[in-house]
Parts: structure tokens; C-alpha cells; sequence
């Protein structure tokens, strides 16, 4: 095929081989020519494409893993554990590789949707990446890591298409926004660090399109639009919301139309319905909806129906009127652990997971798809850390992604 269509190109081509004095060259040389150029072509394409030596190969994006995931990361020990979830059942299995080296003072961590990647964010300003290795679930670096936030990151999240991390960077007041690279390498995009409130100290993405961080300090919500193209975030109107408490938490129901944050001083959770056009914030009719502990990490069932804190010993339960999206406290389910200081829903499969960082394990609820009951499942806790489990090593931040 490749010798017709270059015989085919010869014949086509000959006309323009001519000397100023209107001589035609001769047939073979022209040819010749012709056939020399093609090579050069050929090779230059099969280097740019990677075909030459090993050194100008480019890096194939990592293969994606069919497991569920949970991450946790230890704040004294600096390490992570990472567990398969069963869809079916809600147990963790811990892998071989356990517990697996991170770094300082982790505070946060998220998985990519694709699960190729896992991201730490840290209050030492790195943000550190790794490839998730399919064959075995080991955690590999990822090139360049870590990087800087220049700030004491506390709250990290990865966009719904899995484009940007988002980190909430406390004491600095900002918000950083990184594009992920093929091989999960991270550049901090044009115009970020981005102002936000006082001390914000968590983040989450909305439909895909809105930003909201927690500023703690501030009592307020700060709210952006998100450029999908290019990472650049632009504030709501109106923006920083205020809260009546001190916002440590947020969460958005499944329909991306109401945003939730859990507060403390006093214990209470704040609700706001988020503007379709703009992302900004109106607060709920009848919010704040008081809570009876200190409440913190909260997340909501795929069917909408219940929100779930963390108050340090069990989990603190809220029911979701599906009309108004108020919430009522209806009490707290018991973990059968030690502490409950954050949790992490597989909304698909209908589980709840608890870190439990005194007893240094994982309680583990189904989720009833009717009511949005709690039941603690069979084998529940899932210890962490093999072989430290009397050592409070510290583990302080949880993900799933399933």
C-alpha cells in the first residue's frame, strides 16, 4: 500500500521538479529525491510518535483499577492504607502493601473518579501524588510529587471529571486549583491561589461546575463558578455566605441543588439552596437546624433521604424533607467503636464508613434505600495499620471512591 501511494505521489510530482531554464530534471533523479524526502518524512513521524530511542518514549497513563477504594492516611505515623471495598457486602480488605509511605502531617486525601490516582494534601504546603497500581494496588509517586501549595492545606477534593484538584489552604485564606496531568502530574493553573474566606478548611464541587469552601474562622461560604477548560475560578455573586456557627464541613445532596454545612459554636448544620445559573447561595427556610454534639465530615445517602456527621463517638443522624430540604435530627446510630472523627460514603452501594482513630479502624453501616436507616454490617470494625492497633497511631482523613 505504502509503495502505491508513494509511485502514485512520483507520477503526480514530477512536473514540479524543474530547473529555472524550464529543463525537466531527469526521471530518475527526481525520483530518487522524491523517495529521500519520503524517508526523512517517515522517520521524523516515527520519532515524534515516540517509535526511536527509549529516552524520547512518552509515559503511558496508568491503567485504571475495577477495584472500590478506601484511603485513610495516619497524621503521626505519615503513611497511608488503602482497602478494596465489596459493593455487595461493604467490607474492607486491607491490601499487601500495607501501610504504605506518605509524608508529613497528611490532613486530607481523595481518588481520582478514574481511580488511577491518590492525592494528600498536607498543613506542611505539599500536595503529594500517586499512581494507584492496578496488578496490586501498590502506591507509586507521581512524577514531580510533591507539590507546593505554599500554604497549610486542609481540605482537598478532585473535580467530578477528574480534570482538577481543589485544595482549601486554611491559615493562607485561599483556594488552589491544579490540572492533572496524563500521568497524574499536577500544574497549578493561571490565576490560582484564589482569595477566599478566613480560613477555610473544607471544599467540595458541585454539579460539576460550582465551588464552595468552608472558611471556619470567617462563618462564611465562599462560592465559585468553575471553568471547566481551563481551571480558573471566578467568585458568586454575593459571595463569601455567611453561616451563624463556624463552618467545618460540606456537603451537596445528590441533585446538586442544596448545599449543607456542619458547624460548631454552637453544634447546628446550615442549609442553602444553590442558584442553577450563578452557584450562589440562599439560605434554607428554618436554617440552622440544631444538632445535639459537636458535628463535623458530613455526607448524604444517593437517595437524599438522610445526612450523616461525625460527633466524635457515633454517628449523628438528619432526616431530609424532600419537599422543603429541611433537616430534623432523629439521633445517632452507634459505631461499636472508640471515635467517630470522619466519614466517607459509597452512595451507589448504599455503605457508610467511619474512621474511628482512637480504636485505629473502620466501622462500617449499610444504608437502608428505603428509610436511609443505619445497620452496622457483619464484620464490622476492619482494623488498620496491622500490627499497631494499640498504638493510636493517628489515623485522621478518609476517601472512597468506588
Amino acid at each position: 500500500m505504502y509503495r502505491t501511494k508513494l509511485m502514485n505521489l512520483e507520477d503526480d510530482s514530477l512536473d514540479s521538479f524543474r530547473v529555472h531554464d524550464g529543463r525537466k530534471l531527469d526521471l530518475h533523479s527526481a525520483q530518487s529525491g522524491l523517495r529521500g524526502l519520503m524517508c526523512a518524512l517517515l522517520c521524523s513521524l516515527t520519532c515524534a510518535c515516540g517509535g526511536g530511542s527509549g529516552s524520547s518514549a512518552m509515559t503511558p497513563p496508568p491503567t485504571a483499577t475495577t477495584d472500590s477504594l478506601l484511603a485513610v492516611t495516619n497524621a503521626t505515623a505519615g503513611s497511608i492504607d488503602l482497602l478494596t471495598i465489596d459493593t455487595k457486602t461493604g467490607v474492607a480488605t486491607s491490601v499487601a502493601s500495607n501501610p504504605m509511605p506518605d509524608g508529613p502531617t497528611p490532613a486530607a486525601v481523595a481518588i481520582d473518579p478514574l481511580k488511577r490516582f491518590l492525592y494528600v494534601v498536607s498543613t506542611s504546603g505539599e500536595l503529594r501524588g500517586y499512581v494507584i497500581v492496578a496488578s496490586n494496588l501498590n502506591l507509586t509517586a507521581v512524577a514531580g510529587s510533591p507539590f507546593s501549595t505554599g500554604a497549610q492545606s486542609v481540605g482537598i477534593v478532585v473535580d467530578p471529571s477528574g480534570q482538577f484538584v481543589l485544595t482549601a489552604n486554611g491559615g493562607a485564606n485561599t483556594v488552589s486549583v491544579f490540572r492533572i496531568g496524563s500521568t497524574g502530574t499536577l500544574t497549578e493553573v493561571a490565576g490560582s491561589p484564589y482569595a477566599a474566606g478566613s480560613n477555610p478548611s473544607a471544599i467540595v464541587v458541585a454539579g460539576g461546575q460550582y465551588v464552595y469552601a468552608a472558611n471556619t474562622a470567617g462563618s462564611s461560604v465562599s462560592a465559585y463558578s468553575l471553568n471547566t477548560s481551563n481551571g480558573a475560578l471566578t467568585p458568586a455573586a454575593g459571595s463569601p455566605f455567611a453561616t451563624p456557627g463556624l463552618p467545618n464541613g460540606l456537603v451537596v445532596d445528590p441533585g446538586g441543588t442544596h448545599l449543607y454545612a456542619s458547624e460548631s459554636h454552637p453544634n447546628e448544620m446550615s442549609g442553602f439552596s444553590i442558584d442553577a445559573t450563578t452557584g450562589a447561595l440562599s439560605t434554607i427556610p428554618g436554617s440552622p437546624f440544631a444538632a445535639s454534639f459537636a458535628i463535623r465530615t458530613p455526607v448524604m445517602d444517593a437517595a437524599g433521604k438522610r445526612l450523616h456527621v461525625a460527633n466524635g463517638t457515633d454517628v449523628d443522624c438528619f432526616e431530609v424533607d424532600a419537599n422543603t430540604a429541611t433537616l430534623s435530627e432523629i439521633g445517632t446510630s452507634a459505631t461499636n467503636g472508640q471515635s467517630s472523627i470522619a466519614l466517607a460514603l459509597d452512595g451507589p452501594d448504599n455503605f457508610l464508613y467511619v474512621l474511628d482513630n482512637l480504636a485505629n479502624q473502620i466501622e462500617v453501616f449499610s444504608i437502608d434505600n428505603s428509610s436511609g436507616a443505619l445497620t452496622l454490617i457483619n464484620g464490622s470494625p476492619f482494623t488498620l495499620f496491622a500490627g499497631a492497633s494499640e498504638q493510636n497511631l493517628g489515623p485522621n482523613a478518609i476517601a472512597v471512591q468506588r
